[in-house]
């Protein structure tokens, strides 16, 4: 018998993950603001924000395992204070080393939150026969959007503590509404494993081990949006000069894109199987992030307004491109596994930590060495190489 979920339960679901978009990413719009408080150069800055990997790589190895056995609702209720904690502790921060530890915190819980979020998610969506992924993606980049217009409305207004203060406190509220409205729907903790779900600490590696295929082409598709979110509001103030409010306008058109694109992938996909945009969208977005961001820096020397323009779409498309990749290949993933979706999600996001911390790393030095614009080349040429991938989907695994 095939789920029927309410509009209640979908509103609240949905709420879940717009919510967290307006945490997580009320920060990356105000980087300029950190990294001045922190009294660090950009180097420095890209090796404190990628030892935030560390807090993943715990989350993931024990995220999947802790859901299963306590329950979707105990961890959303403890990883998201822990997230909205650690987040508004942030802008009080002068210190490196208590930045690097507060990080951490902040990537333990939201990868947490993001493992129990997901396991619902997908097997709501296994239920119900629903699509649901995307959608639920597009409500986090609502979110995204949200607290970027925020950021720009309060940025030469308010300071950042109180910013992100009032802003958490109000999330916080919000999200332990939708929690318990949901209860009667999330999934319960057990002790009792099937026996195609016997789960070990040590089956966290699993996507490095046994389906790194996936993995690398996970990193290689999602590393503009991770880098967008590290970088772009620094690449547009110091790389094309802008103001600190201006700065953020080339973000804003990115999670526009990154918004437009995930609600509205579905009609594609209607006219052409996943793969076919897959490896469309990825050379497209690609090449224009590269090709856009160094005409900026070119540019900003001689005409502040192309300059400006340039950046603007360059980061809009490789927004655009990029929106659907993580939802598809993280279905994807969960369909090639025998493990529960909690776990897949675990171990994709054990694998990505591991991996995108190398890939920052360089990022980083390259930006220390030259400038953010030749540093972030690096992720738009990830994006083209995600277009060479073969064999994602499920059934084309199969017939390899």
């Amino acid at each position: 018998m095939t789920l029927i979920v309410s509009a209640r339960e979908r509103l609240n679901e949905s709420a879940l993950f717009l919510y967290f978009g307006v945490a997580i990413l009320c920060l990356a719009s105000r980087t300029p603001d950190i990294k001045r408080n922190l009294n660090v150069n950009n180097g420095t800055y890209g090796l404190l924000i990628s030892l935030g990997a560390i807090g993943a790589v715990i989350a993931y190895m024990l995220g999947g395992q802790l859901t299963h056995r306590f329950g979707v609702g105990r961890i959303l209720i403890v990883t998201g204070t822990l997230t909205y904690g650690s987040i508004a502790l942030i802008p009080h921060i002068h210190t490196a080393w208590i930045f690097v530890a507060v990080n951490i915190l902040l990537a333990a819980g939201f990868n947490s939150y993001n493992i129990a979020v997901h396991h619902q998610a997908l097997k709501r969506q296994q239920l119900s026969g629903e699509r649901n992924i995307p959608r639920l993606h597009g409500a986090w980049s609502l979110g995204t959007l949200l607290t970027t217009l925020i950021s720009i409305a309060v940025t030469s207004h308010v300071s950042l503590a109180w910013h992100v203060g009032v802003l958490m406190a109000l999330l916080w509220i919000g999200t332990m509404t939708s929690i318990f409205a949901l209860r009667p729907h999330l999934i319960h903790g057990s002790n009792e494993y099937t026996d195609d779900e016997q789960i070990k600490v040590s089956d966290s590696w699993s996507m490095l081990t046994k389906d790194r295929y996936i993995a690398i082409a996970y990193v290689c598709a999602v590393m503009v949006e991770f880098s967008s979110n590290d970088w772009v509001t620094l690449s547009s103030h110091q790389e094309i000069k802008a103001s600190t409010t201006l700065s953020i306008v080339p973000y804003l058109t990115f999670i526009i894109g990154m918004t437009v694109g995930r609600l509205g992938i579905h009609r594609l996909f209607a006219l052409k199987p996943e793969i076919y945009w897959i490896r469309l969208a990825s050379r497209v977005g690609g090449g224009g992030f590269i090709i856009f961001l160094l005409l900026a820096k070119y540019l900003a020397s001689h005409n502040f307004g192309l300059a400006f323009t340039c950046e603007i779409l360059g980061f809009f498309i490789g927004g655009i491109c990029g929106s659907f990749f993580a939802g598809v290949l993280t279905q994807f993933a969960s369909q090639r596994s025998s493990f529960p979706a909690g776990v897949v999600v675990a171990q994709l996001g054990l694998a990505t930590a591991v991996l995108t911390f190398l890939v920052k790393i360089l990022i980083s030095l390259v930006i220390q060495a030259s400038s953010i614009t030749y540093g972030l080349m690096i992720p738009g040429a990830l994006m083209i190489a995600f277009s060479f991938f073969k064999k994602l989907a499920p059934q084309e695994a199969l017939r390899s």
